[in-house]
């Protein structure tokens, strides 16, 4: 490890993921800065709307986005310098055209909800917020190993966004997405802009844009099945319990989503490492995997017994009493945090520099469909609590497929077993 190559970071990798990180602990700080203030200018059903509006915007930028944050890093990471111009235009050209379609289809969606069909004004800000969150560029720079630059770029635009929300004291629902999604645009326009200036893109064909379409549907499915199941969860309660419940899971929902999003950039942070190891030295890249397999999930367990031990306080706290039975619903969810971590690993980091995407994307079928099962038989009658037990039933079921989809890969990322059946040869 001493030279940085063969090393999980090198030392210009730790400074970004040092960046990275400090974006990511603002995600993390930020909804305990605007959420409190929200429950208690929105209420307990006001709320609800609101975080069926967030869950709404995840689904349309899962459409935006296409997987393109999962296959562009390692696009860019395996391209030529001045291949990566066609790898930005195509990506650019694409997502023109998805954002028609996932306005389109959030809007059948909305319509098709009955806490938010009598909201256009929520909807629309869920739409546009939608929009900006499909459309980061942090993947080029992940790509380049540089995701310092945008993290902080995005950080900039979400944090001018949550002062003008806590400084608009008769902020709508609808107010607050729209501010979130002028926010969050504004940072990833600057991200763009700089983008731009390092890699000319190169304008794609329709039949080019047709293929990268086609070429990354398999990761499109895994990520839209991966949003039905974890950021649309919100939605679902809302329409199977009514705004109440919604409110409950939604709260305690972002404390661990806030928590999941810090294993997101050592994903993309380790990713594109992975995917050019595998080609220039496989044995580095299952090392390096090895290694995040130990530490993140070991992390994330960690932070599992925090949320459980402190939940009651940390809702009461933060939310108020309206919402002290949230504190339940964070202890069950607080469960999927190790499961995530596994998943993350052994999904993103591992089986997309393999080329895995297939078998991904039927990984994350499996897991939608348990949870999506499990919620229509536990929400419908023990509302935010059924919904969080479905959601740790569906993330062990992913967990599962990884290892068994992985299990051709196993004696590489565990030496020790390598060496038992060499032995036994």
């Amino acid at each position: 490890m001493g030279d940085g190559r063969h090393g999980l970071l090198s030392a210009r990798g730790l400074t970004e993921a040092a960046l990275v990180y400090a974006a990511h602990a603002f995600r993390l700080i930020a909804p305990l800065l605007l959420y409190p203030v929200l429950t208690r200018r929105l209420g307990l059903e006001g709320f609800g709307h609101y975080a069926a509006g967030l869950s709404l915007a995840l689904m349309v930028s899962a459409v935006v986005e296409y997987g393109f944050g999962l296959s562009g890093p390692r696009d860019i990471a395996q391209a030529k310098t001045d291949e990566r111009g066609q790898v930005v235009g195509r990506v650019l050209g694409a997502r023109l055209w998805l954002a028609p379609v996932g306005l389109l289809l959030g809007g059948m969606l909305a319509l098709s909800n009955p806490v938010l069909r009598g909201n256009p004004w929520a909807v629309a800000g869920a739409l546009a917020l939608g929009v900006a969150q499909g459309s980061s560029v942090l993947w080029f720079f992940q790509g380049v190993r540089r995701p310092g630059v945008a993290a902080t770029a995005e950080m900039l635009g979400q944090g001018a966004a949550m002062v003008v929300i806590l400084c608009w004291a008769s902020a709508s629902v609808g107010g607050a997405l729209a501010v979130q999604a002028l926010g969050l645009g504004g940072g990833i326009a600057a991200g763009a802009v700089l983008m731009i200036r390092e890699t000319r893109p190169v304008w794609p064909t329709t039949r080019e844009v047709v293929a990268v379409l086609r070429g990354d549907f398999a990761l499109f499915a895994s990520r839209g099945l991966i949003v039905a199941y974890t950021g649309a969860s919100a939605f679902v309660v809302a329409a199977l319990a009514g705004p109440a419940q919604a409110a409950l899971y939604g709260v305690a929902d972002r404390l661990v989503l806030a928590a999941t999003s810090f294993l997101r950039p050592l994903a993309g942070l380790i990713g594109p490492r992975v995917s050019g190891l595998m080609r220039d030295d496989p044995d580095a890249a299952y090392r390096t995997t090895r290694w995040s397999l130990i530490l993140t999930p070991g992390v994330a367990g960690a932070g599992a017994v925090v949320a459980v031990l402190c939940a009651p306080f940390a809702i009461r706290l933060l939310f108020g009493a309206a919402f002290a039975s949230a504190a339940e619903v964070l202890r069950v969810l607080a469960l999927i945090l190790p499961l995530v971590a596994v998943s993350q690993v052994l999904g993103p980091q591992l089986m997309t520099p393999l080329r895995m995407d297939r078998a991904f994307a039927v990984v994350v079928g499996v897991g939608c469909g348990v949870t999506l099962i499990a919620a229509a038989v536990l929400a419908p009658s023990a509302g935010a609590i059924g919904m969080a037990w479905a959601r740790v039933i569906g993330e062990a079921a992913v967990v599962a497929a990884c290892v068994i989809c992985l299990r051709a890969h196993w004696t590489h990322l565990t030496p020790g077993l390598r060496r038992d059946n060499a032995a036994a040869i």
